[in-house]
């Protein structure tokens, strides 16, 4: 009898267990298309919050540097051509930006103050702040064209990307697509070289048709020299978007980064970087509402 009912057992638990991967294989073969979906005359606007931290070590001495940042800027869809390719006019609308080093008192900047007296280290972002610069993208977020006016970048500037890559085919839940792309370090008083990077996407979940999508980024050359890996220190984020697949638009961008460099200073010393950056969709109407609120002060 005991034979019997454990052969029983044994029948049913088999046929669970066979049901089990038959499941997951339908809902892992559902597949997505990944696209942005352009509209004419179309705003959508971000907001970005970051702060990066650097602390630097030498023997018993210790330096801190805190920088928080707040950005809002947005992009317009100025036109759409037939193949869906989307020529957008992006700008930064506002910054407010705070550093501090040490426990000395920070210096801030607020592009929106017109009374304030900008210091030498922020007249670079005042300059950017309200001017247009046009890019083409393709639906997968490929660029096509640019019309950047001057390409020259500094290291205060804010990041004025709105776009990530997106897979060419389509994807299941779990399947993976890659970018690559260079990086200038310098390796001399005039000799740069170039040092490729790859960032891997993978599709993590969709729910509600929300893609969720997770990055990580990776450098593809080994680096035995500690000046140029203190350059990169900051280039290998990871982090998480969500899109929206029916509006084909970027909700969030939630990025964040720790890594450490040893033997910055001849040998000895070391570097430590922290950064987040989270980018959120902005209603519109919010916005306007807050800009009312402002004037009326």
């Amino acid at each position: 009898m005991r034979s019997f009912v454990f052969c029983v057992l044994s029948f049913v638990l088999s046929l669970s267990t066979l049901a089990l991967p038959v499941t997951f294989a339908e809902e892992d073969a559902t597949e997505y298309t990944l696209r942005y979906k352009f509209n004419p005359n179309e705003f959508v606007h971000y907001h970005v919050d970051s702060l990066n931290k650097i602390e630097v070590q030498l023997n018993q001495n210790k330096e801190k540097t805190e920088n928080s940042t707040k950005t809002l800027k947005h992009y317009r869809v100025i036109w759409v051509d037939e193949e869906g390719n989307g020529t957008l006019e992006t700008m930064i609308d506002r910054v407010q930006m705070s550093v501090k080093f040490d426990n000395k008192t920070p210096a801030t900047f607020d592009s929106a103050d017109k009374n304030q007296k900008v210091l030498k280290q922020f007249e670079p972002i005042q300059a950017s702040i309200g001017k247009p610069s046009r890019i083409v993208y393709s639906p997968i977020g490929k660029v096509i064209s640019n019309d950047k006016k001057e390409e020259k970048e500094t290291p205060n500037t804010p990041n004025q990307g709105f776009l990530i890559p997106l897979p060419e085919n389509k994807v299941k839940i779990g399947d993976s697509w890659k970018e690559e792309y260079d990086v200038e370090v310098s390796v001399g008083k005039t000799l740069r070289k170039k040092v490729p990077i790859r960032r891997t996407f993978t599709l993590d979940s969709v729910e509600n048709q929300t893609a969720v999508i997770t990055f990580k980024t990776k450098i593809m050359l080994r680096l035995n020299d500690p000046k140029l890996g203190l350059q990169l220190i900051q280039k290998t984020p990871a982090g998480t978007i969500k899109l929206d697949l029916d509006r084909g638009v970027i909700l969030s961008q939630d990025v964040s980064l720790d890594k450490a460099q040893v033997g910055v200073f001849q040998g000895k010393g070391a570097m430590r970087a922290v950064s987040t950056r989270v980018e959120t969709l902005v209603d519109p109407t919010s916005l306007a509402q807050k800009d009312t609120e402002s004037d009326t002060k």
